[in-house]
């Protein structure tokens, strides 16, 4: 059994509560921490309190979409090092190239290959740079 304080915790920001309740159930069987968030200002008061190891953001959502929130994260001393992923079902080279400047660690369309997506959070969280935790 993993140790509580052991267990990475994963912020799931969206709009969609069905998505953030089905995300977390998938999550929590994988055996991390979930906290969510259901708009783009949330999301961020949720990163500076909770400190996350990482956070998958959908990019449009209201108070704010994910792009104003990964750059809120990456230019807070608390948060810049959480790496980030987006969620989204808007998928163009453009949003990618941005997602990519804004640095995110990934980015997937919905729907999404669950195997896939659960190789990168996987991938992102094994790295020795990857963790937010304090």
């Amino acid at each position: 059994m993993i140790e509580e304080r052991d267990r990475k915790l994963i912020l799931v920001a969206d709009d969609d509560k069905d998505l953030v309740t089905a995300l977390t159930i998938r999550l929590k069987a994988a055996g991390y921490g979930v906290v969510g968030a259901y708009d783009g200002d949330e999301a961020f008061k949720q990163a500076q309190e909770t400190r996350p190891d990482l956070i998958i953001l959908d990019v449009r959502m209201p108070a704010g979409g994910g792009f104003d929130s990964i750059d809120k994260i990456k230019h807070s001393l608390t948060t810049r090092n959480i790496p980030v992923i987006f969620l989204t079902a808007f998928d163009d080279e453009q949003m990618r190239e941005e997602a990519r400047q804004l640095g995110a660690s990934g980015f997937f369309r919905k729907p999404f290959d669950d195997a896939e997506f659960m190789g990168v959070i996987e991938s992102v969280l094994a790295k020795p740079d990857g963790s937010g935790r304090r």
